[in-house]
């Protein structure tokens, strides 16, 4: 590891860290900007509408010039008669040179979209999207210039920006890299092995599985049967933690639950034998119990593994040699080799077609359920199955240059601290009001459901307020790394995601190259899915496992349902408040047997024997909820930054480091409007030219989760743009400069430039500790 002192502590870079790159060259989607002849009509016009501003107004004359464009009728004023008659040939000028650029631009687009990486990632990302418009565009020998080919082509521009411009993790359009720290010195970059990519089934279906096995009629008596864990028994009487449930049991549901406290999880033809009770007894005794959750009967499915799969059949295996059992296990079993039919197929189209069907009609055979789900839905599994693969990159971070990154990162990691410090103290302050307004110590369920936040009904909390920080015009900040406050001491953890700007790699070893901090994430680097490819594995798990030691176990997990491919595992003892864990770990800490009361200001949790404990929350969303992020280990986060008006705020520096990159707020009437033709180009050209914005740009509408890439030169970007504007309530729009730029791109192959981010793990220990 790399350690770097920052007055009495000390930040030390972990030796693995995770490499997160684009699928696709960048280079793409830069060769579809617009030919020099169109962009230099463009500043033709605008420089003319420069003209008319002074002699109309300058709402005038943007009235004016949008009736130009529209082809409204207009009444031009005397004074700006000769300047709009200027404007009308220079305009005529520009759609004749669009009109003969569009078709050399189109060309372009659509020997992409026909390459077979582009083919088999939007395949592989959206299948509906792909027989619905891609395969038939790409059918086509000429393809007309109509409104539902643009429809086409701009959904076609829309998945390339994404596969060419974004870090993602998701099959070979977001693989997966990793990279060490080594002895040597500078940046390598090595192949990293033979390409590999592995198919699974999604969690979700998995557990549709994991039901249709359960209500198997076959299967029913085998089926295991055990204790919620949030039931409590006191004598005859029976409650669910957290509920008003409560049941009064008589004697064959006692003589159940009691063997089933005793022995562990069952089936109902175990414990009939076992209470020598008719199978038939059992069942009606266990249904009412079964119905309030006290009592449940499924199969487990994994949440703490890639591939959920396996464990299901274990648990089929396990049965009684049944005939049923092994149909289940047959069933499984071909779903697994047509995941793998599916991965094997990778590049070919028609090959995956076909092993998608092939899955997709086994799965609903199997389940009665339909193979996909939640389409448009953002961080969903939509599919029966999900992809990962391996990126061809692998580096190894040199001495120097991990101690150079150390150093240029503490200061931005000391203002994170900072600033957790301080949204943690209000959500402690918070919190510690509820405790007290229920009159003494409450029990972590009942804590949980008392602090919930208003009109929330999950994990996900409302933005942290941005700090306000100088600078006018856009100029560039640099802040100093106490800008937020002192941070307190002790121990901290952080997950930056850091991106180098440099021409190469070459350049990044000898000095050349500046660091972005472009998200800090107060999570530590756990055994997950971001390792499905790792030749280590437990590598992850060891420097989790190595802070969390210097603890003194002080630190549990908050155990957590999944919700898509994402997981991580805790390596140490869980809070569990839900009913199951279908993980089975058996250092689990019953929430309904811990409490949060109030000591020295602050809520603190504490464990079945009054042991004060942090909890680790593992899933982002999060690490900012009020209710869990006031028990947690001090925060490390990433403090959004706006400047004194909102408007236009210039690179935010920490440090060496940038912290925040530049934006522009702007309104959203400035934005393209959908209509043929140079229109929309000009639009943005002329959005440019007046808040200089540089040539790539990440856009961000209120309505869209995802920013999404804006060449200020594409026509094909600016339909896009005003198609999403038009489409949803845009009253502003937020621009984000692209930094690392096109040119400090330094991940290169034979194809070309991508861009990347890595994942470090630095955790934080005072200096006579270390």
């Amino acid at each position: 590891m790399n350690d770097m002192s920052v007055g009495d502590h000390r930040w030390t870079l972990a030796p693995v860290l995770v490499l997160r790159h684009a699928g696709l060259p960048f280079d793409w989607v830069e060769s579809l900007g617009a030919a020099p002849a169109v962009l230099d009509a463009c500043d033709a016009l605008l420089a003319i509408e420069d003209e008319l501003a002074p002699l109309l107004g300058a709402e005038a004359a943007g009235r004016l010039v949008s009736a130009l464009e529209t082809g409204r009728g207009a009444k031009v004023p005397r004074p700006a008669r000769e300047a709009v008659a200027r404007w009308r040939e220079a305009w005529d000028r520009l759609t004749e040179a669009h009109a003969a650029d569009r078709r050399r631009l189109r060309a372009r687009l659509r020997a992409l979209a026909g390459d077979p990486r582009f083919r088999d990632a939007v395949f592989t990302s959206n299948p509906g999207m792909y027989d619905a418009m891609l395969a038939g565009y790409l059918d086509r020998d000429d393809v007309p210039d109509t409104a539902r080919h643009r429809r086409t082509e701009r959904q076609i521009y829309s998945y390339l920006q994404r596969f060419c411009a974004k870090n993602e993790t998701a099959s070979a359009f977001g693989p997966m890299g990793y990279g060490s720290l080594g002895d040597g010195e500078g940046l390598r970059v090595e192949p990293a092995g033979p390409r590999r990519r592995r198919a699974f089934l999604t969690h979700w279906a998995v557990t549709e599985l994991a039901s249709a096995a359960a209500r198997d009629k076959a299967l029913a008596p085998h089926v295991p049967v055990r204790m919620g864990l949030l039931t409590v028994r006191d004598g005859d009487r029976l409650t669910i933690a957290g509920t008003d449930t409560a049941i009064r049991l008589d004697a064959t549901q006692t003589r159940l639950t009691d063997l089933l406290a005793k022995d562990g999880p069952s089936s109902l033809a175990a414990l009939a034998r076992t209470a020598a009770l008719p199978l038939r007894a059992v069942a009606d005794a266990l249904r009412p119990l079964l119905a309030v959750g006290a009592v449940l009967r499924s199969f487990d499915v994994p949440n703490e593994t890639v591939d959920p799969l396996p464990g299901l059949r274990a648990a089929l295996s396990a049965l009684p040699p049944v005939p049923a059992r092994d149909a289940w296990t047959a069933r499984l079993d071909e779903l697994a080799a047509h995941c793998d039919r599916f991965a094997a197929a990778a590049g070919d189209v028609e090959a995956r077609r076909e092993a998608l069907a092939e899955l997709e009609a086994a799965f609903t055979a199997a389940t009665g359920a339909p193979p996909r789900r939640g389409a448009g839905a953002v961080y969903a599994d939509r599919l029966v199955l999900f992809e990962e693969a391996s990126s061809p990159f692998r580096i190894e971070i040199g001495t120097d240059l991990a101690e150079a990154l150390t150093r240029v990162l503490e200061p931005a990691l000391e203002s994170s601290a900072a600033f957790g410090d301080r949204v943690q103290a209000d959500h402690r302050r918070r919190m510690a009001k509820v405790v007290r307004e229920a009159t003494g110590p409450l029990g972590f369920l009942d804590y949980a459901r008392l602090a919930r936040p208003d009109g929330e009904s999950g994990g996900r909390f409302s933005p942290m307020e941005p700090v306000a920080v100088p600078g006018l015009g856009g100029q560039h900040v640099r802040l100093d790394a106490r800008a937020f406050g002192e941070p307190e001491p002790g121990e901290r953890y952080a997950l930056p995601d850091v991106c180098l700007a440099a021409p190469d790699a070459e350049a990044a070893s000898r000095g050349e190259y500046r660091v972005m901090v472009a998200r800090v994430h107060h999570h530590l680097l756990l055994t997950g899915w971001l390792g499905t490819f790792h030749p280590d594995p437990a590598a992850f798990d060891r420097i989790a496992a190595e802070w969390l030691e210097r603890q003194d176990g002080r630190v549990i997990g908050l155990a957590t349902s999944r919700r898509n491919k994402g997981f991580y595992r805790f390596p140490g003892p869980r809070l569990v408040f839900t009913a199951g864990d279908p993980d089975a770990r058996t250092d689990n800490v019953p929430a309904a047997a811990c409490t949060v009361e109030v000591r020295e200001g602050r809520p603190v949790l504490l464990d079945p024997h009054g042991r004060p404990r942090q909890l680790y929350p593992v899933l982002n969303d999060l690490t900012t909820y009020p209710p869990f992020a006031a028990l947690s280990p001090p925060s490390v986060l990433h403090a959004p930054l706006t400047g004194e008006t909102d408007r236009h705020l210039g690179r935010v520096g920490i440090g060496d480091a940038c912290y925040q990159r530049e934006r522009w707020t702007l309104d959203g009437r400035e934005l393209p409007v959908v209509q043929p033709g140079p229109g929309p180009l000009l639009t943005l050209r002329r959005l440019a030219r007046t808040h200089g914005l540089p040539r790539f740009v990440f856009a961000r509408l209120a309505s869209e989760r995802k920013p999404f890439l804006v060449d200020t030169t594409c026509p094909f970007a600016a339909d896009l743009l005003a198609h999403l504007a038009a489409h949803r309530t845009t009253r502003s729009v937020r621009f984000e400069e692209m930094y690392p730029g096109p040119d400090e791109l330094w991940l290169r192959d034979a194809s070309g430039r991508y861009t990347s981010e890595l994942r470090m793990q630095l955790t934080r220990r005072p200096v006579e500790a270390a």
